[in-house]
């Protein structure tokens, strides 16, 4: 019996609550905690955390794109409690993937979790997610079931109609470009299960009993009734010989910071977060910049 202390989601059940009132652990849950955990992280940004996870010895973790985007500095949290610098590597909007790159030592007790496949997956086979629920420094095990496979649209088809009719309006007023990038997102593969995930599970790795990894934590809703991206479509991404975004980064007080996020194929469009160019003298973002009638200075 190991001597970690595990924890177990449930359905309903809080992660804060006492060791007491977490519910029994099973011998599996209990064998791939002691033999995974290590090879999971907690995922630290300038607004918020996930996680993620070993796919190589070279210091390659995979997580959520949505987990990444938007912050300049991103830094990944070993199970021993060491923060490493890291570096977004490559990046898969549709499918909300994204690869970070430890930049210091990768620690040894960092092993690469095995790759599986989600074909295999039948209704009813058990999965485990593992992932630091609400950005707490303890990593949890969620135990729960696989149910189906489906697309992006069934699961917008699964909200209430207020969600879906906003989401309607707002591919009604979508640019051709923006539509097509849209219409790939509710095509995109995604595996449906009944397991507690959390805000902060977000990149973790969901995992067969054999300790393969079957897809990534995507989503979840009040009930646990929870998606996941299938493990195939990271293995893309690992493969991209053409990456579809760059990434330029420069060294600051010595971290790694994010300077610009481009398209490879040259269009002007910035993933998930708008770009602002200004042009001018004296311009300081963020400060009204006016003359003395009042006006303000031309910007392009």
């Amino acid at each position: 019996m190991s001597d970690k202390i595990i924890h177990e989601l449930r359905v309903g059940m809080d992660p804060q609550e006492s060791e007491a009132a977490q519910p029994q652990v099973d011998a599996t849950t209990r064998k791939l905690f002691d033999e995974y955990s290590a090879s999971v992280v907690k995922i630290k940004t300038d607004h918020g955390s996930g996680s993620g996870f070993a796919i190589d010895t070279k210091g390659d973790i995979a997580t959520d794109a949505h987990v990444v985007l938007g912050n300049q500095h991103v830094s990944v949290i070993t199970l021993d409690g060491k923060e490493h610098k890291a570096v977004i590597k490559a990046l898969d909007d549709i499918n909300d993937l994204a690869i970070v790159h430890i930049e210091d030592e990768v620690p040894p007790s960092l092993k690469p979790l095995e790759l599986g496949s989600s074909a295999s997956l039948k209704p009813d086979d058990e999965v485990w997610a593992f992932g630091h629920p609400k950005g707490w420094d303890s990593q949890y095990v969620s135990p729960g079931y696989f149910r189906k496979a489906e697309k992006g649209q069934d699961v917008l088809d699964a909200e209430n109609e207020t969600v879906r009719n906003h989401a309607k309006s707002v591919l009604d007023g979508m640019t051709p470009k923006e539509r097509v990038e849209a219409e790939a997102e509710l095509k995109k593969p995604m595996l449906n299960g009944r397991v507690n995930i959390q805000h902060g599970n977000s990149g973790g790795p969901l995992l067969d009993k054999d300790g393969k990894v079957v897809g990534i934590t995507d989503l979840s809703n009040m009930q646990s009734n929870s998606d996941f991206t299938p493990v195939e479509s990271l293995v893309a991404l690992m493969k991209q010989d053409k990456p579809k975004f760059q990434f330029n980064y420069k060294m600051i007080d010595n971290v790694p910071t994010l300077t610009d996020l481009t398209r490879t194929d040259g269009s002007y469009r910035a993933p998930f977060v708008d770009k602002v160019i200004c042009m001018g003298n004296d311009y300081e973002p963020g400060k009204p910049d006016e003359r003395n009638d009042g006006t303000r200075k031309s910007q392009m």
